[in-house]
């Protein structure tokens, strides 16, 4: 009996070793994506923004190499807008040799001033992806006449303390004709008494409520008021003279608003 158990038991274990010898292992890797061509950079909007009936369609071509073909499933092609949302998505599966050429058509349901952005993916068969690609468009209004700085509210004049640093706050009051929200950024330069521009140059401004932090001077009180604020810190030791704030806003068209400017004469 023990002769019997032995070798059925043998039998049992090479059985179980050629099975294991029978299953695939995936050697496959993931497919990246690089995007050598894209047929276009930007787009004019300014005849849908004045317009609400006309609705833009956007079709792009293009050309992805992948890094290999081996068990290649599709090329997954996503236009996303600017706040993530996907507008339209695509699948490719043609390949010419290590390439893929295609056309997607995306049309928008509300139009607005902007980015598009395209990401693509290649997938192979077990459903793993490599390095992805991505393109950005820019939507652009060509009429717009950009973001005016209406007004500021700041000191002319600052006392510095020898021994501690002073605190001050800085509001810029801006319009756009197009919408606040078109309002893409507000900044100020500095030029010290030296005549040389200050090292921190550019410092930007905030009208978000205060989300960035006090720790980068945001301690703007209410967002998308089109009060953009920035909380400055001269710490003891500043030097004394006249300071030159000059500020500008720009647009999500890349329009900038005229420059302001502002002095301020920092006594001791």
């Amino acid at each position: 009996m023990r002769k019997i158990f032995f070798v059925l038991s043998l039998s049992l274990i090479i059985a179980a070793c050629q099975k294991a010898n029978e299953v695939v292992i995936d050697s496959s890797a993931p497919i990246n994506a690089q995007l050598t061509y894209f047929d276009k950079d930007s787009l004019n909007v300014a005849q849908y923004l004045s317009n609400s009936s006309l609705k833009p369609t956007i079709s792009d071509s293009f050309q992805i190499l992948l890094s290999s073909t081996r068990d290649f499933s599709h090329l997954d092609v996503q236009v996303q807008n600017d706040s993530g949302t996907v507008l339209n998505q695509a699948s490719f599966t043609d390949l010419n040799g290590h390439v893929i050429t295609g056309a997607i058509s995306t049309t928008l349901s509300s139009v607005y001033v902007g980015d598009l952005t395209y990401v693509f993916t290649a997938y192979n068969a077990q459903g793993a992806s490599g390095n992805y690609a991505t393109k950005v468009v820019r939507l652009y209004n060509a009429k717009d006449l950009g973001p005016v700085i209406d007004s500021l509210s700041m000191p002319d004049s600052l006392v510095l303390p020898q021994s501690n640093s002073l605190v001050f706050d800085i509001y810029a009051y801006v319009t756009d004709a197009a919408g606040l929200s078109d309002v893409s950024k507000v900044y100020f330069d500095v030029v010290k008494p030296d005549g040389n521009p200050s090292t921190g140059n550019p410092f930007t401004m905030y009208d978000d409520g205060g989300a960035a932090g006090l720790q980068v001077g945001d301690d703007d009180r209410v967002a998308h008021d089109g009060t953009y604020t920035l909380s400055v810190q001269l710490p003891a030791g500043t030097a004394v003279g006249t300071y030159v704030f000059t500020f500008h806003a720009v647009d999500r068209s890349g329009v900038a608003s005229a420059p302001i400017s502002h002095k301020i004469r920092i006594y001791q």
